[in-house]
């Protein structure tokens, strides 16, 4: 996939109810409608037209506000957990052919699909916007100074 490709892609973030912690999805742009959450209704506003940046690169969160974001490939998961879990399964009657197709899929994924903004403090998930140099792959002491909640031993 060309990165023009990529760019025309439309602006969007996700992020996860206040009220019943399932995920909204709020599409951006100058024709964007509130975005409902799936769950219970809930209603969120688009942010303003003017809070979206010209060039489509972040700078803060567009549902938080906060200024620590980081990047990572944009695809599910639990999807790429089940690909090595199907191919570990099948490994012995394949003579682990299942694990070599498995990491030639990952290879080709990791190069096809796109990049997504992460905020560190909400979790909203910005996809459409360019890769900002100013953030990073993920980083365990931002989260940890970020995250203020009370935890024990």
């Amino acid at each position: 996939m060309s990165s023009g490709r990529r760019a025309a892609r439309g602006l969007s973030v996700a992020f996860l109810c206040d009220r019943c912690g399932r995920e909204a999805v709020q599409a951006l742009g100058s024709d964007a409608r509130p975005a409902t959450c799936p769950g219970c209704g809930l209603r969120f506003e688009a942010p303003a037209g003017g809070a979206l940046p010209a060039s489509r690169l972040l700078s803060r969160c567009l549902r938080c506000g906060l200024d620590r974001l980081y990047v990572q490939k944009d695809f599910n998961k639990k999807a790429g957990l089940w690909v090595f879990i199907v191919a570990a399964l099948l490994s012995v009657p394949t003579w682990g052919l299942s694990l070599l197709a498995a990491t030639i899929i990952d290879l080709i994924l990791y190069f096809a699909l796109g990049d997504a903004t992460l905020c560190y403090g909400c979790g909203a998930l910005h996809r459409g916007f360019r890769k900002n140099p100013d953030h990073g792959d993920f980083d365990i002491h931002i989260q940890e100074s970020v995250d203020r909640r009370v935890r024990t031993a």
